[in-house]
């Protein structure tokens, strides 16, 4: 439970940095997944695209999870 918050806590953080590229690059209401230790994300027009992608850069982590244009969460 602590690991989620922290997930949610760093995420939101992450995603307020990156916002301003995604909204230039990116539709309103693609899907991100961010990886809050690397700060890398994973773009998707669907949750599970974005979060597939970014299971396959790394197989066993959690992923904050959000739309471009506004938060969603968090997915194991």
């Amino acid at each position: 439970m602590k690991k989620d918050i922290e997930i949610v806590n760093k995420g939101k953080e992450v995603f307020k940095k990156l916002q301003p590229l995604l909204k230039k690059q990116y539709e309103v209401g693609d899907y991100v997944s961010i990886d809050v230790d690397t700060g890398k994300f994973f773009v998707g027009k669907t949750s599970v695209d974005a979060l597939d992608k970014a299971q396959k850069a790394f197989p066993d982590k959690q992923f904050f999870l959000a739309q471009v244009g506004r938060v969603a969460g968090i997915l194991k």
